[in-house]
């Protein structure tokens, strides 16, 4: 059984490229629920089904290393009114709370107790118009912070923020229905992590940790955790697994704090 205080969050992390066994796969398809088998046969393409079924199966077979009473297909969850995942009350009364992200080649889950956590992972090789978005949805304080640095550090840095903003709502459980221009981001030579809310949203910055990650060369990870008090410190350990088959800690539990891991 898998041990977690009130201090601590666990993330979780799978390369979807890396889980080939056909033999296991078949087990994560026993998993999955009637509704879900449903939903991964709607995917066009076999890597978008294929990164469905990681993601529904880890999410079921971590929560099972906490509670080892729930077998990983007996799980149940619920939404709130914007789309937010949580364990139903139906199947357990536990303080869990988790938040899963999914890029190209990785999914990634955040566990930790009575907090409201957000998680998100980019692939950092996708195409797009990085400051066209920023225009369009970062704030003016994150757009000349852009462009600000080097052009050939632009496209990471735009990850940085876009990662940290969806982090943010997925914490707060209300999707894009907060602005995301409405809030702000800084980041410091340090790698210190700040946020300021307009007028518009009723919300403190001291009440927020936040955290990037690098775990792979290809991937930028940001996670947000809201305090109940602004004087906790936190700390984060980081684990591999292939669902079913081997779990891997890649790092001691790290110091919570404003940090990179690379």
């Amino acid at each position: 059984m898998m041990d977690i205080s009130e201090n601590e969050v666990h993330l979780w992390y799978v390369l979807d490229e890396e889980v080939t066994d056909p033999q296991l796969l078949s087990q994560y398809e026993d998993i999955l629920t009637e509704q879900e088998c449903v939903q991964q046969k709607r995917f066009h393409f076999s890597r978008h089904r294929h990164q469905f079924l990681l993601t529904r199966t880890l999410v079921r077979t971590v929560l099972s290393q906490y509670e080892t009473n729930i077998a990983p297909k007996n799980w149940i969850f619920t939404k709130n009114a914007f789309g937010k995942p949580f364990v139903s009350s139906e199947i357990s009364r536990s303080p869990l709370q988790f938040n899963l992200s999914h890029s190209d080649k990785m999914v990634i889950m955040a566990v930790t107790l009575n907090r409201s956590i957000g998680i998100d992972v980019e692939y950092l090789k996708r195409k797009g118009k990085t400051i066209e978005i920023a225009d369009n949805f970062f704030s003016p304080i994150e757009v000349k912070q852009l462009l600000s640095v080097p052009v050939q550090q632009r496209n990471e840095r735009f990850f940085d923020f876009w990662t940290l903003k969806e982090a943010y709502i997925k914490a707060c459980g209300m999707g894009m229905s907060i602005p995301l221009n409405e809030f702000s981001y800084s980041l410091d030579q340090q790698g210190k992590i700040s946020i300021e809310f307009s007028s518009k949203i009723d919300d403190h910055p001291a009440l927020w940790n936040f955290w990037q990650l690098k775990l792979t060369n290809i991937h930028k990870i940001s996670m947000a955790l809201k305090s109940k008090n602004p004087d906790c410190s936190y700390a984060i350990s980081v684990r591999k697994i292939v669902p079913l088959s081997s779990i891997q800690k890649i790092d001691s539990l790290i110091s919570c704090g404003h940090v990179f891991l690379e």
